[in-house]
């Protein structure tokens, strides 16, 4: 693939990168950035859009799912909810490298697009996994309400484990940072984009089992023995803004 000083801009949705690879690689070059709406924002540079082909993308996307192994297309598509610097590009690289290939893009760390990629999903996961324990819920009527505020795009992720610990429940998950609302509906999960907060009523007995959870928690407590050290380490700061026990 040769290089190009073209500048690409796309709507920043998987289709919309799939329409990017099918353009990249039936012209058989690499621009030299590609802009989403995050980035393009700070960014001076006059690009060309591509919109979103998605009969073009989903050809991609089912090309893709034949032609690499099965551990490099999760690689893929976990870099791509990764939060990281020109990662198209580095997706494309490493796009490039699996097609070439049928070894692990992991046993290819020594190619810097692979390396940044691989840390950035070790942290996406990471902080996925802390949230899996770390969510708390709210009864609002009949569904289960959370709010968060992730660093990374983990909601591909989050949701469809809380389907599966919740089957019968209906769930909304709120991520503050990327303005993106899950809703699951006993096992269907639906991923709403560019949303608003829900705003709802608190209900008088959450707010109670709330008060006996807090008073609970500080009767177990035995001060002298309190590490609050340890207690950061295993539960950060930054997750506890929306975590019942610590809310006022």
């Amino acid at each position: 693939m040769r290089e190009s000083a073209e500048h690409w801009e796309y709507d920043g949705s998987f289709l919309g990168f799939m329409t990017i690879v099918d353009r990249s690689f039936r012209a058989q070059k690499f621009p030299a950035l590609i802009l989403s709406p995050e980035t393009a924002v700070e960014s001076l540079f006059l690009t060309e859009w591509i919109a979103t082909d998605a009969v073009r993308g989903e050809k991609i996307y089912r090309r893709l799912r034949q032609r690499l192994r099965p551990e490099n297309f999760l690689f893929i598509q976990n870099g791509f909810y990764a939060t990281l610097e020109g990662k198209e590009r580095c997706l494309l690289e490493a796009i490039e490298i699996a097609l070439q290939t049928k070894d692990l893009l992991e046993n290819h760390l020594g190619h810097p697009s692979i390396l940044a990629l691989q840390k950035s999903i070790r942290t996406l996961l990471g902080e996925n996994h802390a949230l899996t324990g770390f969510v708390r819920f709210e009864y609002v009527g009949d569904v289960l309400f959370s709010k968060i505020n992730p660093k990374h795009y983990v909601m591909p992720y989050l949701c469809p484990h809380f389907a599966e610990r919740y089957p019968q429940e209906k769930i909304m998950i709120y991520d503050e940072t990327h303005e993106l609302l899950g809703i699951i509906d006993h096992g269907d999960i639906h991923l709403m984009e560019n949303t608003s907060c829900p705003e709802f009523a608190e209900a008088s007995n959450e707010q109670e089992i709330r008060q006996q959870w807090k008073t609970f928690l500080r009767a177990v407590t035995i001060n002298e023995r309190a590490n609050y050290v340890a207690q950061r380490n295993h539960l950060p700061l930054r997750f506890r803004g929306n975590m019942t026990e610590f809310k006022a």
